[in-house]
């Protein structure tokens, strides 16, 4: 009944579009998966330079709300309102207690009710990317390479302007899934059957500390297994991608083309604190960026990230015993903080809803615009990234945010 729903919706609503790629060039994309348990193989969506408008090819362009991502997003809503977590501000979310009576008193009309809230609230909308475009060639022979890890209830898509914008500017972006429960929604598969992943939903007499710390470790075994990937790529070395949707089509147009000497990791929220425990592992990376980085999942583990490290922090969410273990375990930190921001901000999901009281409501309407938060973010990450890549030396900044 839901999928019919969705049909007929997004049918009768005008089809919008995401913002253009910050940067000259176009943006590509293809998904690549691997067969195997989630551990044991790759899940990405990989973003690429090329010069193929995303206006001449609108029908190879994704639409945002799939409707396995759609209810994945609202399965993700529902397990955060059934066992609120401790360290999620309950202040930016307005529709928390209605969702706290559904899911007590009426939990089967939870998702139904959701679903048709989203179908009058939100866009029918376009990521400006063009499925299996061309390629363009690097200017200098190699396009440096970010992989970037997604926080909780996301999943490898749901941060595309962030992605495509840091990728128009000539960046290889490999934006993983992760398959250890955290995403909203997810796949894999094994012995020729593709098999579900829904979200892992706690419950109050879940040990949190132990399943997230279960978590963070298969996410950074995730994110090293996507750099192998992209190394295996650079040098010729296929993945058989077991995608129907993308079949016959080859990757060795990227064979040389990736400067693995030029790796960062990035990542938001879960995605940040995954994105520093990875570089802590891996030598290979050069850099990080993290924003809002969520350090509950490796608070008591011990490590140390010797790599550059820009944090850019909002200012509701810069919590005291976040900052105080990316201090303890980051050497070199550049901080920044995103004022009049929500920790939503970073994905997509604000610029999908034309509402703003169901914006508010759902923790994602900043104070002033979403689009100038997004400039802003972006703006701090391309002026980053371009000083630690020409060796330049960066003047350090130390705003928490507390």
């Amino acid at each position: 009944m839901l999928y019919k729903l969705d049909e007929i919706s997004n049918y009768l609503k005008e089809t919008s579009w995401l913002p253009e790629p910050a940067g000259k060039y176009e943006v590509g994309y293809v998904d690549i998966m691997t067969e195997g348990l989630p551990a044991q193989s790759d899940y990405l969506r990989l973003f690429y330079p090329t010069m193929q408008k995303h206006t001449d090819l609108p029908e190879r362009c994704h639409i945002w709300s799939s409707h396995d991502t759609k209810h994945g997003f609202i399965d993700f809503i529902k397990a955060q309102i059934h066992h609120w977590p401790s360290w999620a501000h309950n202040s930016e979310y307005g529709l928390l207690g209605f969702g706290k009576f559904l899911d007590r008193f009426c939990s089967w009309g939870f998702n139904p009710i959701f679903s048709i809230g989203w179908n009058f609230m939100c866009k029918n909308t376009k990521i400006p990317v063009v499925h299996q475009a061309q390629p363009v060639a690097p200017p200098s022979g190699k396009w440096p390479v970010v992989v970037f890890s997604h926080g909780m209830g996301c999943n490898r898509y749901a941060y595309s302007k962030i992605c495509y914008d840091l990728c128009s500017e000539g960046y290889i972006v490999a934006a993983v899934e992760h398959r250890d429960g955290s995403a909203c929604h997810s796949k894999f598969f094994q012995d020729g059957k593709m098999e579900q992943i829904v979200h892992l939903q706690l419950e109050p007499t879940d040990c949190e500390e132990t399943i997230r710390s279960r978590q963070i470790l298969q996410r950074a075994q995730e994110a090293e297994g996507c750099i192998k990937l992209l190394q295996n790529l650079n040098n010729g070395i296929e993945p058989v991608n077991i995608l129907n949707t993308e079949q016959g089509h080859s990757l060795s147009n990227f064979a040389g083309r990736l400067d693995m000497d030029k790796i960062y990791m990035m990542g938001h929220s879960f995605g940040g604190c995954t994105a520093l425990l990875t570089a802590s592992r891996n030598e290979l990376i050069k850099g990080v960026i993290c924003m809002d980085p969520w350090m509950f999942p490796v608070s008591k583990l011990q490590f140390s990230v010797n790599q550059p490290v820009l944090l850019i922090h909002n200012e509701k969410f810069a919590h005291e015993k976040n900052v105080n273990k990316v201090q303890e375990v980051c050497t070199d930190v550049n901080a920044k903080v995103l004022h009049g921001a929500v920790h939503l901000v970073h994905t997509d999901a604000p610029l999908l809803m034309e509402n703003d009281l169901y914006k508010s409501g759902l923790g994602m309407l900043c104070s002033r615009d979403t689009e100038e938060v997004l400039q802003e973010n972006h703006e701090y990450i391309k002026s980053w990234m371009l000083s630690t890549l020409n060796g330049e030396e960066i003047e350090k900044t130390q705003n928490w945010g507390l």
